[in-house]
């Protein structure tokens, strides 16, 4: 009996812990790499925190390991965002006369599941003066 509550109680912390690791600040950070190189806004846990998550939609999406140094015409790109715990991520292929020719979003949650938020270009919607896209919802931002 006081096994099963020592027990339940290092799994109630553990799992508090690893929570409070993954909210991260609380607020909203962006980060960005482009064509390999990494361009980050945050601390070193929140780049590890970042490659975690973008781990997890690689091993779920497997077309997307490596995005950036897959083959294209302009380039490919990944931006991300992290808000309250949860971070978003826009993978993004670039063009030659559009700034964005495609792009596919996802939302990874604190516990690490994986959701996709959308593609872009929405197919009712024109792409075209969109500089940037939103990894939250996956539309183009003029």
């Amino acid at each position: 009996m006081l096994f099963t509550k020592v027990a339940r109680a290092a799994a109630i912390g553990a799992v508090a812990l690893f929570a409070a690791a993954a909210c991260g600040d609380g607020g909203t950070t962006q980060t960005s790499t482009k064509t390999g190189s990494p361009k980050a806004t945050t601390d070193d846990a929140q780049i590890d925190l970042v490659a975690l998550r973008r781990n997890a939609i690689e091993t779920a999406y497997p077309q997307f390991k490596d995005f950036e140094n897959q083959k294209s015409f302009a380039g490919q790109s990944v931006k991300s965002e992290v808000d309250d715990g949860d971070y978003y991520f826009a993978y993004m292929v670039l063009g030659s006369g559009l700034p964005i020719a495609q792009a596919t979003c996802f939302r990874v949650d604190r516990v690490g599941r994986v959701f996709e938020t959308g593609v872009f270009p929405d197919p009712v919607d024109s792409y075209a003066g969109y500089r940037d896209v939103n990894p939250r919802n996956c539309r183009g931002i003029k």
